[in-house]
Formats: structure tokens, sequence, C-alpha cells
């Protein structure tokens, strides 16, 4: 049985069996730590996917000093933490960050700070929304009613409906502080 460093120096040499073997000895522990991270099988697939893809095509410079598990598990955590960011609005991870239990004993005072600090920017932004918009978002994202219900609900078209919630979601990731976004990320993020 090869070592990861072995695996790793005949990968430089494109060999492409070494990379099978490293693939199948990590890939269900990343992919189960990606899965808690994001919640959803089929984006933490495709996160450890693109990470093991990178490895790949960096096979040639990439130079681990250190344990190689370690590195594909900080690899995929960042990636993770790059999709939240990136899809943070669309995916309803800024919700999630928002429910988090504020009073949580193992938050420390910086993320209490930070996470009150994003829900009052949420708050205020929906409070000034028009007040058509401010029902269809809270519909979407409180109620968790489909677009249809929603048009049904208030008699509007269902392309109206989409257009509120997109401008909603464009003012509240535009009123949110991004280093707030990023901090809460890398500090709730369960570490793996």
């Amino acid at each position: 049985m090869y070592s990861d460093q072995e695996l790793l120096q005949q990968m430089a040499n494109d060999n492409r069996q070494a990379f099978t073997i490293l693939y199948r000895r990590y890939w269900e522990d990343l992919f189960i730590s990606a899965a808690k991270a994001l919640r959803s099988k089929e984006e933490a697939a495709d996160v450890v996917q693109d990470v093991f893809l990178s490895l790949w095509n960096r096979r040639n410079e990439v130079n681990i000093q250190g344990s190689p598990a370690a590195y594909l598990h900080t690899s995929v955590r960042y990636k993770c933490i790059h999709y939240i960011e990136k899809n943070i609005i669309r995916r309803d991870y800024l919700l999630q960050l928002c429910e988090v239990e504020i009073s949580n004993a193992s938050t420390n005072a910086e993320i209490n700070l930070q996470l009150k600090e994003m829900q009052e920017a949420v708050i205020n932004t929906i409070a000034k929304m028009p007040p058509k918009m401010q029902e269809v978002y809270k519909l979407s994202r409180q109620e968790h009613l489909s677009h249809k219900e929603i048009a049904e609900n208030m008699s509007i078209s269902v392309e109206t409906v989409k257009k509120h919630i997109q401008h909603a979601l464009h003012l509240i990731r535009t009123n949110l502080p991004s280093r707030t976004i990023s901090f809460l990320i890398l500090a709730l993020l369960p570490l793996f």
C-alpha cells in the first residue's frame, strides 16, 4: 500500500492510477464534510470533485508539506466557504446563518456581534422594501411558498413574483457588509 506522499510523487509523473487511489482513499470523508457544510449532497459532490480536479490539474506544481489529508480537508473547507459566499442569497445560506442561536454557548462574543449586525441589516432592508415586494419575500422565505402559490395568493403573475424576489435578494445582498458574511462563514462552518 502506497503512502499519500508516494501517491503525490507518482501523480506528479502523470500516474493516473496513483490519483485514483488517492481519490478513493479520501473522497467519501471529504464528501461527508462538504455535505454537512453545504447541506446538499449534489453541491458537496461538486465541491469535492472540483478539489480533486484542481489537484490533478496542478499535479506537477503542487508541493504539499505535511499531511495530504489535511491539505484536502482544508481545500474542501475553503471551497465550501467560497461556494457559500457566492450563493449566500440564492440558496438561503444567509437565512441559515441568521437562524443560528445567538446565545449559543459555543459562539464567542465576536461571532454574536457579527450575527446581530447581519440580522439587523437583513431586517432593516426588508422593512424598507416596497409593501408588495416585502410580502412576496416573506411568503417565499418565511412561509416557504412556491412562486406559483405566491402568485395565486396575491393575484399576480409568477413572473412578477420572480422579479420581486430577485430584486429583494439584490437589495439584501447589497446592504450586507461582505466582511461580516465571510467572517461568519469561517466561524460557523463545522471544522473538518
